[in-house]
């Protein structure tokens, strides 16, 4: 999809919500960048106060109203940045970075299945509004350690026409990963393989799933997860590694969405 021109603006928080005890949402007013932003980029975040924060936190678009003007970031504490940015309260600024990188390609999408672990439902959250707004059939398949970590159903249920969750403990719906939850839905299932998948999660569930992917021949989109420092390609800190590990993209700037079989994924 073609990149919109990025923004650096000052925007408040206008609701912070918490899902669970990991998960929390940051919502901000930002009119020209809600208009910009499409599903599968993302922002860098920078909260305007704290000075010992120094590198922008990159978060992917979580939700997004274009017409109130607001955006939606979904959190979840891992580190002193996410855990910072738990404690701002309504009012409070932060710099915006965005919208950067390349989103998501469904234009001639007509049925998709979004396949998500842990955090990488943030992106796809906004992707399954937008598909549900231009009649895509959508199925969304999630995968969480355990019940405790299950988040964003209740966002979800209008959108999509199928939910299915997997826990790695079994507290929850289908017990094992989310790859695992997809294979046994296309067994059952023959016209699934129809469908593309628009994925995001942790390496080792991408790379389970690209495989899945082409034993099955079906097409597939990758949202993948990189530290990145600058979001635009001057530090050269998120190197992906092409297909065969013949050179590198930047998560930054070639991503962070790509196609089966342009990229391996890192160990």
């Amino acid at each position: 999809m073609r990149e919109p021109g990025k923004l650096l603006c000052e925007a408040a928080v206008i609701d912070i919500k918490w899902l669970n005890d990991s998960y929390y949402t940051l919502r901000f007013h930002s009119p020209e960048m809600a208009l910009r932003s499409s599903p599968g980029q993302f922002v860098n975040l920078k909260l305007s106060n704290v000075k010992d924060l120094l590198l922008r936190r990159p978060m992917s678009i979580y939700r997004c109203g274009k017409k109130e003007g607001w955006l939606e970031f979904l959190l979840k504490i891992v580190g002193r940045g996410t855990r910072t940015f738990s404690h701002v309260q309504p009012g409070d600024e932060f710099g915006l970075l965005g919208p950067l990188g390349r989103g998501f390609d469904f234009d001639d999408v007509n049925d998709a299945i979004l396949v998500v672990g842990g955090i990488g439902i943030a992106p796809l959250v906004f992707l399954a509004e937008e598909m549900h707004a231009r009649n895509v059939n959508v199925r969304f398949v999630q995968g969480f350690v355990s019940q405790s970590e299950m988040c964003c159903a209740e966002e979800l249920t209008p959108f999509v026409e199928e939910l299915q969750i997997a826990t790695d403990d079994g507290s929850y719906g289908f017990h094992g990963d989310v790859v695992g939850l997809l294979r046994e839905l296309i067994r059952g299932k023959a016209d699934l393989t129809g469908a593309e998948i628009f994925a995001c999660g942790p390496n080792v569930m991408m790379r389970s799933l690209a495989e899945l992917c082409v034993q099955e021949n079906m097409k597939a989109q990758f949202s993948v997860e990189a530290h990145m420092a600058c979001g635009f390609g001057v530090c050269v800190g998120c190197p992906v590694p092409l297909h065969n590990r013949s050179g590198y993209y930047l998560a930054c700037t070639d991503g962070p969405v790509f196609r089966l079989g342009d990229i391996d994924f890192a160990d």
